[in-house]
């Protein structure tokens, strides 16, 4: 075996004899997993977890990785390891122990977790609970997970296979964590106050809200769908990325099902409220297995209506009070505007 690309290209990698209990990466399949995380290898953190030979940990530092765990707790490993990591330069670790123990003293957070375990052991739902546990992977970090091609694993809860490659016997699969996402649902004409404490609340158990701006054909509308858009981004822009505006012209649960949201969060102000919303529940349930989780407005929030905002403005005044501070502004020029017009 040699090192493919980068600093330490061409260097030969010292394999074992005849062990069962060390089996190297191919250089074919090692060449394919690099490909596949291209030029993101640079600067990156990178934990080897069952290290055998360390010539993925090495091919990462060749390729510019910031930082790389080797981690095994074989003794035959260890001796093998440490003469392929002579004349190494660049930052890395050597951990004798057993990979639980290793994840769970690793520091950081780290972009790459590769897992290459014997192939008769089924690991890789203990590993990605730890992982998950103890927030080990960045944002966009992968757990790379090298099997027998006859083995097929289970998707390990809270993350998604985004790649699965072949390398002769073995197969390679590489597993992103789940962002959590919802979609916060309505008219918005306009987003109010009590829109945005549903928005707060929907960000206390998901990563992401998606203000889904919905089409209501039996509605007339005071304000059109762009300038809908455009208040309820001004409203949310202090929250950055955590939350997006969209628009759906059809159905709500098709909408979430083209865009992989299983949570839809309402909320609702009285009986009458709950009861309307609890029947839209079980319709988007039933139509597409869209769970909707509803949101009981409090303080302040109980006392705002959209549609007392659009009759103040109807009759040429603005409900500043009810709007969101980065919101009075372009509601105050969009109205102005359209009384321009009329």
């Amino acid at each position: 075996m040699r090192i493919i690309t980068g600093k330490y290209r061409g260097r030969k990698i010292i394999s074992p004899e005849g062990s069962e209990e060390i089996r190297p990466t191919s250089d074919m399949a090692r060449e394919g997993i690099f490909n596949v995380l291209q030029c993101y290898v640079e600067g990156s953190r990178f934990i080897d977890l069952f290290a055998g030979s360390g010539a993925m940990g090495i091919e990462a530092l060749s390729r510019g990785s910031g930082e790389v765990l080797f981690c095994d707790n074989g003794r035959q490993s260890m001796q093998l390891l440490k003469k392929n990591l002579s004349g190494i330069d660049g930052k890395y670790n050597i951990v004798c122990r057993d990979f639980r123990d290793a994840l769970r003293t690793a520091k950081g957070k780290w972009d790459y977790v590769f897992c290459d375990p014997p192939y008769k052991c089924d690991y890789i739902a203990e590993i990605a609970a730890i992982i998950a546990e103890r927030d080990l992977l960045e944002e966009d970090g992968m757990l790379i997970y090298e099997h027998d091609n006859d083995f097929r694993p289970a998707v390990p809860q809270g993350y998604e296979c985004v790649k699965s490659k072949k390398y002769g016997r073995a197969t390679v699969e590489f597993y992103r964590r789940k962002k959590s996402i919802c979609a916060v649902t309505g008219s918005f004409d306009p987003f109010t106050k009590g829109h945005r404490y549903v928005v707060e609340k929907a960000l206390e158990q998901f990563e992401k809200a998606v203000v889904v701006v919905a089409v209501n054909p039996d509605k007339k509308r005071l304000f059109t769908l762009d300038e809908s858009v455009e208040i309820a981004g001004k409203s949310l822009e202090d929250l950055g990325d955590k939350v997006e505006v969209d628009v759906c012209y059809g159905m709500v649960a098709d909408y979430c099902n083209g865009r992989g949201i299983t949570a839809i969060v309402r909320g609702y102000r009285n009986a009458a409220d709950f009861a309307y919303e609890k029947e839209m529940s079980e319709y988007n349930f039933e139509r597409g297995g869209v769970v909707t989780l509803l949101v009981e407005a409090e303080g302040e929030s109980k006392d705002v209506s959209a549609t007392a905002v659009r009759k103040s403005i109807i009759c040429g005044a603005i409900a500043k009070d009810d709007l969101c501070d980065g919101a009075v502004e372009t509601v105050i020029s969009i109205s102005e505007n359209k009384t321009k017009e009329e």
